[in-house]
């Protein structure tokens, strides 16, 4: 009898740990991106950029040829510049599609927004004219 219970309880624990391991796995892949920062994030088609006193909305899609889910975006904002990067994965952004629209709210005036990427910097907008598509690598 005891042996029954022995083993149905290690099963239990077997499964719960398993449960566990997969779910921290997921996590991980979902959100463990942004610890490297900037430097994780990929380019993304920008729909629309729209730009207040106390927030900017930025509305945009996954650019590659097979879809991608949506897994989030990071910002950072300095001297009137907003900086945006963007994360896309074809299994830990599963649930949702590569379409997203973000509000990050602001502190200051925004003068500039540039989506940045491990590879480089392109300004998606400016204060004088919106629509600029002016592209700057690390490498120069």
């Amino acid at each position: 009898m005891k042996a029954k219970k022995s083993l149905s309880v290690r099963i239990i624990m077997a499964l719960a740990i398993s449960l566990v391991v997969l779910l921290l796995v997921y996590l991980t892949g979902r959100y463990g991106w942004k610890l490297l920062g900037f430097r994780a994030c990929q380019g993304a088609g920008i729909s629309s950029v729209e730009v207040s006193d106390q927030a900017v909305q930025i509305t945009g899609f996954y650019p590659g040829s097979f879809p991608e889910g949506f897994c989030g975006c990071i910002s950072r904002e300095q001297n009137g510049t907003l900086y945006v990067g963007f994360r896309f994965s074809a299994v830990f952004g599963s649930l949702v599609t590569g379409d997203f629209t973000v509000t990050i709210p602001v502190k200051g005036e925004i003068k500039q927004v540039i989506l940045k990427t491990g590879t480089g910097e392109t300004t998606i907008w400016l204060t004088q004219s919106e629509n600029i598509t002016e592209e700057k690598t690390d490498d120069g």
